[in-house]
């Protein structure tokens, strides 16, 4: 065999074994956990907050409906104090008509509650109710003023496109605090979920 066909045989050697690919397993990490968490409905906001500790927050919920003022969900005030960080968190109930909402001040205080939903209508099915809600957080603008509501995570329904025939939520990753942004144009019920520092 000649120099020249062992240097051939190389070469198709190691262009067989570089397509001699596999699939290993690995150990999952706790991100691999967060997809399937999202993918069920769970997710959390944290806010670095411990430029605050030491003070008061409050918790302000608002509800937006087309056609309707806004309404103060808590209808009365209390506030816990700020520690290092702040979560917002979401999760489903036991009914798909309401869901579990979260706030939780690592080193400080929080408490759980529950939002109302609103169908989604789509004329295909008039008489099928489906609730379908997604979250997006707020843009924090500095400075940060004590006593005005900061929004910290919007939670809206998804809306029936006709042009496409199809349920959605999308646009913006990040909800502008005047609720200027595009999305806030379609989407027919959300909440605001946001603080007061006192």
């Amino acid at each position: 065999m000649g120099k020249r066909t062992i240097i051939i045989l190389l070469l198709t050697f190691a262009a067989i074994m570089g397509q001699a690919q596999e699939i290993r397993t690995n150990e999952p990490t706790l991100d691999d956990y967060l997809l399937l968490l999202n993918a069920k409905g769970y997710s959390a906001y944290s806010f670095d907050t411990k430029d605050f500790k030491g003070k008061q927050f409050e918790p302000v919920i608002m509800e937006y409906a087309k056609g309707q003022e806004a309404k103060d969900v808590l209808g009365f005030s209390f506030s816990f104090p700020i520690g290092e960080k702040l979560v917002i968190g979401f999760a489903p109930s036991s009914n798909d008509s309401t869901y579990v909402y979260s706030y939780q001040s690592v080193g400080g205080g929080g408490f759980n509650a529950s939002l109302k939903l609103q169908p989604v209508f789509a004329p295909e099915m008039p008489t099928e109710r489906s609730y379908r809600y997604e979250s997006r957080p707020f843009e924090i603008v500095a400075p940060v003023e004590t006593g005005e509501l900061i929004p910290l995570v919007l939670f809206g329904s998804y809306w029936y496109e006709p042009e496409t025939g199809v349920s959605r939520f999308c646009g913006e990753k990040q909800i502008k605090p005047d609720l200027s942004s595009d999305i806030m144009m379609s989407i027919p019920h959300y909440y605001v979920l946001g603080i007061k520092i006192k």
